[in-house]
Protein backbone atom coordinates (compact mmCIF):
# COMPACT_ATOMS: atom_id res chain seq x y z
CA UNK A 1 0.00 0.00 0.00
CA UNK A 2 1.21 3.38 -1.00
CA UNK A 3 1.50 5.97 1.60
CA UNK A 4 2.22 9.83 1.99
CA UNK A 5 5.06 10.35 4.36
CA UNK A 6 4.05 12.07 7.51
CA UNK A 7 5.81 15.45 7.41
CA UNK A 8 4.24 16.39 10.43
CA UNK A 9 6.65 16.84 13.30
CA UNK A 10 5.00 17.35 16.86
CA UNK A 11 7.95 18.20 18.40
CA UNK A 12 8.96 21.18 16.62
CA UNK A 13 9.46 24.21 18.99
CA UNK A 14 8.07 27.36 16.10
CA UNK A 15 4.78 26.38 14.29
CA UNK A 16 6.16 28.09 10.89
CA UNK A 17 8.71 24.88 10.96
CA UNK A 18 5.75 23.11 10.02
CA UNK A 19 6.73 21.95 6.14
CA UNK A 20 2.60 21.59 5.14
CA UNK A 21 2.98 25.11 6.90
CA UNK A 22 5.76 26.64 4.86
CA UNK A 23 4.46 25.18 1.98
CA UNK A 24 0.77 26.50 2.38
CA UNK A 25 2.33 30.02 2.85
CA UNK A 26 4.21 30.31 0.14
CA UNK A 27 1.25 29.03 -2.02
CA UNK A 28 -1.20 31.28 -0.55
CA UNK A 29 1.39 34.29 -1.23
CA UNK A 30 2.10 33.14 -5.10
CA UNK A 31 -2.17 33.12 -5.24
CA UNK A 32 -2.22 36.73 -3.27
CA UNK A 33 0.49 38.48 -4.68
CA UNK A 34 0.29 36.92 -8.13
CA UNK A 35 4.28 36.51 -7.67
CA UNK A 36 6.65 34.39 -6.79
CA UNK A 37 7.29 35.13 -2.72
CA UNK A 38 11.40 36.74 -3.16
CA UNK A 39 13.72 34.37 -0.84
CA UNK A 40 17.02 34.88 -2.92
CA UNK A 41 18.73 33.88 0.26
CA UNK A 42 16.95 31.42 1.72
CA UNK A 43 17.64 28.55 -0.30
CA UNK A 44 20.49 27.65 -3.21
CA UNK A 45 17.95 27.46 -6.27
CA UNK A 46 16.56 31.21 -5.52
CA UNK A 47 12.72 29.34 -5.20
CA UNK A 48 10.84 29.67 -1.72
CA UNK A 49 10.84 27.15 0.26
CA UNK A 50 7.89 25.11 -0.21
CA UNK A 51 9.06 21.24 0.74
CA UNK A 52 7.52 18.41 -1.58
CA UNK A 53 6.48 21.12 -4.38
CA UNK A 54 9.33 20.94 -7.19
CA UNK A 55 10.20 23.30 -9.66
CA UNK A 56 7.88 21.65 -12.14
CA UNK A 57 5.03 21.72 -10.46
CA UNK A 58 5.60 25.53 -8.97
CA UNK A 59 6.04 26.46 -12.63
CA UNK A 60 2.51 25.14 -13.04
CA UNK A 61 1.14 26.43 -10.13
CA UNK A 62 2.53 29.53 -10.88
CA UNK A 63 0.87 29.72 -14.58
CA UNK A 64 -2.40 28.21 -12.93
CA UNK A 65 -2.82 31.26 -10.76
CA UNK A 66 -1.85 34.04 -13.69
CA UNK A 67 1.60 35.06 -11.61
CA UNK A 68 4.49 37.03 -12.72
CA UNK A 69 7.88 36.28 -12.52
CA UNK A 70 11.01 38.73 -13.61
CA UNK A 71 10.91 37.35 -17.57
CA UNK A 72 7.49 37.82 -17.67
CA UNK A 73 3.93 35.97 -17.05
CA UNK A 74 4.61 32.35 -15.73
CA UNK A 75 4.95 29.21 -17.94
CA UNK A 76 4.92 25.75 -17.73
CA UNK A 77 7.99 24.03 -18.26
CA UNK A 78 8.15 21.03 -20.31
CA UNK A 79 11.43 18.84 -19.92
CA UNK A 80 11.01 18.35 -24.17
CA UNK A 81 10.50 21.43 -24.39
CA UNK A 82 14.35 22.55 -23.14
CA UNK A 83 15.36 19.67 -24.84
CA UNK A 84 14.97 21.06 -28.24
CA UNK A 85 15.76 24.76 -27.18
CA UNK A 86 19.28 23.11 -25.91
CA UNK A 87 19.36 21.31 -29.55
CA UNK A 88 19.05 24.75 -31.55
CA UNK A 89 21.00 26.58 -29.42
CA UNK A 90 20.29 27.48 -26.16
CA UNK A 91 22.96 27.01 -23.72
CA UNK A 92 21.10 26.32 -20.14
CA UNK A 93 21.38 23.14 -17.98
CA UNK A 94 19.36 20.67 -20.09
CA UNK A 95 17.55 19.58 -16.51
CA UNK A 96 14.30 20.96 -15.79
CA UNK A 97 14.28 19.47 -12.36
CA UNK A 98 17.19 21.42 -11.75
CA UNK A 99 16.26 24.95 -12.85
CA UNK A 100 17.39 27.46 -10.48
CA UNK A 101 14.80 30.11 -10.41
CA UNK A 102 17.25 32.53 -12.15
CA UNK A 103 17.17 30.06 -15.13
CA UNK A 104 13.97 29.40 -15.37
CA UNK A 105 13.38 33.25 -15.45
CA UNK A 106 15.53 32.97 -18.28
CA UNK A 107 13.21 30.44 -20.05
CA UNK A 108 10.28 32.56 -19.34
CA UNK A 109 11.92 35.49 -20.64
CA UNK A 110 12.79 34.09 -24.44
CA UNK A 111 9.52 32.05 -24.59
CA UNK A 112 7.54 35.14 -23.76
CA UNK A 113 10.12 37.35 -26.32
CA UNK A 114 9.47 34.80 -28.92
CA UNK A 115 5.67 35.14 -28.88
CA UNK A 116 5.38 38.52 -28.57
CA UNK A 117 7.46 38.63 -31.78
CA UNK A 118 5.26 36.20 -33.39
CA UNK A 119 2.23 37.90 -32.03
CA UNK A 120 0.88 34.44 -30.49
CA UNK A 121 0.82 33.09 -26.40
CA UNK A 122 4.05 31.77 -24.78
CA UNK A 123 2.12 28.57 -24.36
CA UNK A 124 1.81 28.21 -28.29
CA UNK A 125 5.32 28.12 -28.60
CA UNK A 126 5.66 26.14 -25.71
CA UNK A 127 3.97 23.82 -27.43
CA UNK A 128 5.37 23.94 -30.66
CA UNK A 129 8.96 23.34 -29.48
CA UNK A 130 7.33 19.72 -27.75
CA UNK A 131 6.52 19.02 -30.86
CA UNK A 132 9.53 19.55 -32.42
CA UNK A 133 11.41 17.58 -30.06
CA UNK A 134 8.99 14.69 -31.21
CA UNK A 135 9.36 15.27 -34.47
CA UNK A 136 12.67 14.78 -34.18
CA UNK A 137 12.17 11.37 -32.32
CA UNK A 138 9.81 10.21 -34.99
CA UNK A 139 12.64 10.80 -37.41
CA UNK A 140 15.65 8.55 -34.99
CA UNK A 141 12.84 6.12 -34.86
CA UNK A 142 11.47 5.61 -38.73
CA UNK A 143 13.54 7.64 -40.64
CA UNK A 144 11.01 10.62 -41.13
CA UNK A 145 11.36 13.99 -40.05
CA UNK A 146 8.22 16.12 -40.90
CA UNK A 147 9.29 19.47 -38.58
CA UNK A 148 6.03 21.58 -37.08
CA UNK A 149 5.86 25.04 -38.16
CA UNK A 150 4.58 27.55 -35.93
CA UNK A 151 2.01 28.72 -38.40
Amino acid sequence: MRRFPDVINPHLSRPNENPVAKTLAVLDSCVRNRAVPDHPNSTWSGWPDAPGVGMSLMATFLWAVKASVYGGPAQLIDQYAVWTLIHEGWLEDPSVTGFTRRRYDRYVELITHWATDLGTSPELVEMWLVQRWSARLNEARHGRYTAPTLF
